[in-house]
């Protein structure tokens, strides 16, 4: 949207939202209340959430127009395959939910709210519990339980983390580069084994070097009591906790037994 007042445009990247965070899933627009058509160009991936590969990007008419004629990944690039975009379109679906041919007209969608049958291929055949979300607002819920769980779970055994608790990414800072290699490795040589990933400069600034958990619907919570009870060993090897005091830091044990208050805490 143009703004009246202050005369900007509105670009929002939601390469870890979309299919993510939101009541139904349909990123930060979705979680802030936000009416997705008074931001200017929405632009994401087809890679995580969805499972597929590519991306989107979304505005006017006039702006889509151009970017099909002179953006480089329009005129270079080759198209999706079909396989791809089934996988995209039935991701989708079954997040949203599909309404049934006669309940709403393609001319009259309402935002959030079902999608209309005839906005889907005819050879696009969805079982009964992802044509009506049934399982996509499960999954919802179960990735924001584990997000807001590991985000806050952190914090209270005292690590510094980065992001919004609803975000299904989680940085835990690690600060000193030379650390990244000793918890990767401290991590990975675990009874059971976990495989994290690093990040350093040039991709963050030369002293926030961190590690990035990603978590998922299909980690349960004994994967993620896993992790933090991991983390919390690891974290006292390499001198981690910074975050609080140490006397107001829990147990992990407590962490663990107070799974259901983290996991449903808002901030």
């Amino acid at each position: 949207m143009k703004l009246q007042k202050i005369q900007f445009y509105l670009f929002v990247d939601e390469a870890h939202s979309i299919g993510a965070i939101g009541p139904h899933g349909r990123g930060v627009a979705d979680y802030f209340g936000v009416d997705p058509h008074l931001i200017d160009i929405l632009m994401g991936t087809f890679t995580k959430s969805f499972g597929a590969a590519g991306g989107y990007i979304s505005g006017s008419k006039t702006l889509i127009d151009r970017l099909r004629v002179r953006a480089h990944a329009g005129v270079y690039a080759e198209s999706m395959t079909p396989a791809v975009l089934t996988q995209v379109i039935a991701s989708m679906a079954s997040i949203m939910g599909v309404a049934a041919p006669t309940e709403i007209p393609s001319d009259q969608i309402v935002h959030p709210g079902l999608v209309p049958a005839s906005c889907l291929p005819p050879w696009i055949s969805l079982p009964p519990n992802l044509g009506s979300g049934v399982e996509g607002t499960s999954r919802l819920r179960r990735l924001a339980f584990n997000s807001r769980y590991l985000h806050n779970g952190l914090i209270k055994l005292g690590f510094i983390t980065y992001g919004h608790p609803a975000s299904p990414i989680i940085p835990l800072l690690l600060f000193n580069p030379g650390k990244m290699n000793m918890f990767h490795r401290m991590m990975k040589e675990r009874q059971t084994p976990i495989v994290v990933v690093v990040v350093a400069y040039p991709a963050t600034p030369l002293v926030t070097s961190r590690v990035r958990f990603c978590v998922s619907a299909s980690h349960t919570k004994e994967d993620i009591d896993t992790v933090l009870r991991a983390c919390d060993e690891i974290g006292d090897v390499l001198d981690l906790k910074h975050g609080i005091r140490k006397r107001d830091r829990w147990s992990v044990r407590k962490v663990m037994e107070r799974a259901v208050d983290l996991g449903t805490a808002i901030s």
